[in-house]
């Protein structure tokens, strides 16, 4: 089943090549596409709408396939968003699609990023923090175990509609001075146009 999810707010996105979660530092890291756990990935907040549009959606794609597998259970262990209390007191709703890196031995498309006139990124294209967005995402019931199971979301593309600046470290040794400026440090340039999908595989 698919789906879009719409204008919401990008957290830790991991689009530009596959990462995987490094036990021993406890973190993300980049990694090649047929490593053990590689995937690309992003978190995301949405307003209260979208949130109980999704939830109406994996709840109707797990029913569906609840009647196709009697040995599923009537209610999902897992789903692909939670209700999260901001520092300021406010609720906030959290969502996150990924997608392996490869499934079986054959290596996985890396999810298209484009604007919002639908003009593609290049692969290593890094959407930051912050950013707008509306995200194609494929809705999939699991079932590995009675503890294991549930709906995710295996993202497809993602429209950038507003592009956050890019957090840089405090430990910028330099001031501002008079010189050289760019009018747009975060934006890639577009990809050559032989490496693009088909406008029609575009979901925007």
């Amino acid at each position: 089943m698919q789906h879009i999810l719409n204008n919401v707010s990008i957290l830790y996105p991991r689009l530009n090549q596959p990462y995987r979660f490094d036990s021993a530092e406890n973190k993300s890291v980049a990694c090649k596409w047929d490593e053990d756990g590689a995937g690309y990935e992003t978190n995301f907040i949405m307003d209260k709408d979208e949130a109980v549009t999704l939830g109406r959606i994996c709840k109707e794609a797990w029913k569906n396939a609840v009647a196709l597998n009697n040995n599923w259970p009537n209610k999902p262990e897992k789903m692909p968003a939670k209700i999260v209390k901001a520092e300021d007191g406010s609720t906030e709703y959290h969502g996150k699609c990924r997608i392996k890196a490869k499934y079986g031995s054959d290596q996985t498309q890396q999810p298209k990023q484009v604007d919002a006139k639908r003009n593609p990124f290049p692969s290593d294209f890094r959407l930051t923090t912050g950013s707008k967005a509306n995200i194609s995402v494929t809705v999939v019931p699991f079932f590995m175990s009675k503890d294991n199971n549930g709906v995710s979301l295996r993202i497809r593309a993602v429209q950038v509609t507003e592009l956050a600046q890019e957090q840089v470290s405090n430990n910028d040794p330099f001031s501002v001075v008079d010189g050289y400026t760019t009018d747009d440090t975060f934006v890639s340039a577009p990809a050559p146009v032989e490496d693009l999908l088909e406008d029609d595989e575009i979901p925007f």
